[in-house]
């Protein structure tokens, strides 16, 4: 640089011991610039991470939150849902035990109206049908002798059938309550018709022959108690006939209100079994057996039916009186009771029956069906005379079973009946 130069730009002229010496070291600005920039940086790099770093847990703890708050709300609707689905099976549950008691009922209304069904087609075969067809035809003679052997040839015959018929009919059913069926109603034919059947324990009977007396009783004094219940006057026309105590006839005319009479010609056997050798009912336990079985006759010839001037009345009845089980079940009991009777004639009626004695367990029982009929007479006869026969006809159905409790109980009989013979 000139002097002129350096007057110019006011500056001293450096000395020579100053141009000679090297100038001092300096760090250019860049370099200063690029280090204050690269610590800057490392100062916003640690701070950025930092700030990064809150930032991440804040964000990630917000969506914890978030979702734990939806997990809490799972949580309750899965609770909801599950009530719901308890409630919704018990519904279903519900609805199903609903659908098998409708089903139940609808089969048991079914059930009942096959019964009922059933039940129309015996009580219009009882109506329509003249059932004295059934019944066994006596036709007597004059010869006295002769009649008792006709009546006497048949009396074990209508003994094993009372048997057969009232075992077929209580078989299916319990035997420590009472039981009674009872039909009325009128024929075709016009006749009036009055059908039974009764099972009566008798608990305080000490054995069979107590209560068999009864029936006995009845059977012996039939007129009288025909007489004493119904008020009506009563005469036994053949009073003079009896051969023995286990064949009775009587040949009853009852006189009703306005001259009415009333014709009654029945037959009644009897037999008592203290040994065990009588035919023995079905499901029956000891030996003793009490029978009796009334008919009516068809034809007699010593005293005919007057049914021009009298209402002619049937009566037919089977009687059984035997010990059972008290703990014998019915039809719906927890025990079978499927055995038989294969014929209604000889020694089977013993199959399937017990041969004990019998023990405190036991009871006596009677069984009885009943069938009583007032016929259509040809005369022309009121309401009310009518209406008395037939109350009349129900006294005196129900007087066997007073007969028998009278017996049971010891009350004295009005009339006494001749001692049993047994095997007679």
């Amino acid at each position: 640089m000139s002097a002129s130069e350096m007057a110019n730009t006011g500056s001293p002229a450096p000395s020579s011991n100053e141009a000679r010496s090297s100038p001092p070291l300096r760090v250019p600005s860049a370099v200063k610039t690029k280090r204050s920039k690269t610590q800057s940086k490392r100062n916003d790099g640690g701070q950025s991470k930092t700030a990064l770093r809150a930032r991440t847990y804040y964000r990630r703890k917000e969506e914890t939150e978030v979702l734990e708050r939806k997990v809490q709300g799972l949580m309750l609707q899965l609770q909801h849902l599950a009530r719901r689905g308890v409630v919704e099976i018990r519904r279903d549950a519900l609805a199903a035990r609903m659908r098998r008691n409708q089903a139940l009922r609808e089969s048991i209304q079914g059930q009942r109206i096959i019964f009922a069904n059933t039940q129309s087609f015996i009580s219009e075969f009882l109506r329509a049908h003249d059932h004295s067809k059934y019944e066994p035809v006596i036709r007597l003679g004059t010869d006295l002798r002769e009649r008792h052997e006709t009546l006497l040839a048949m009396k074990q015959q209508r003994l094993q059938e009372a048997v057969y018929f009232l075992s077929e009919r209580s078989r299916r059913m319990r035997m420590d309550t009472e039981f009674t069926d009872l039909q009325r109603f009128t024929s075709d034919n016009g006749d009036v018709c009055l059908v039974r059947f009764d099972i009566k324990p008798l608990f305080s009977a000490q054995n069979v022959m107590q209560a068999f007396e009864g029936v006995r009783k009845f059977a012996y004094n039939l007129e009288i108690s025909i007489s004493d219940l119904v008020g009506h006057l009563t005469i036994r026309e053949n009073d003079e006939e009896d051969w023995d105590t286990s064949i009775a006839q009587h040949r009853l005319v009852t006189t009703i209100n306005h001259g009415v009479q009333v014709d009654t010609n029945n037959v009644t056997f009897t037999q008592y079994w203290e040994d065990g050798t009588g035919p023995n009912p079905q499901r029956a336990v000891g030996k003793e057996l009490g029978i009796a079985v009334c008919n009516y006759v068809e034809d007699d010839a010593l005293y005919p039916y007057r049914e021009s001037e009298r209402v002619r009345q049937d009566i037919t009845y089977f009687v059984v009186i035997a010990k059972y089980p008290r703990d014998l079940p019915g039809a719906f009991g927890d025990t079978d009771t499927t055995a038989t009777l294969d014929s209604p004639t000889g020694s089977e009626y013993g199959a399937g029956v017990s041969e004990d004695n019998g023990n405190e367990e036991d009871m006596v029982v009677a069984l009885r069906w009943t069938c009583l009929r007032l016929r259509k007479p040809p005369f022309p006869l009121d309401n009310a005379t009518a209406s008395r026969i037939r109350e009349g006809m129900e006294q005196v159905d129900q007087a066997m079973f007073t007969a028998i409790r009278h017996s049971v109980d010891g009350d004295v009989s009005p009339r006494n009946a001749p001692a049993p013979r047994n095997n007679e």
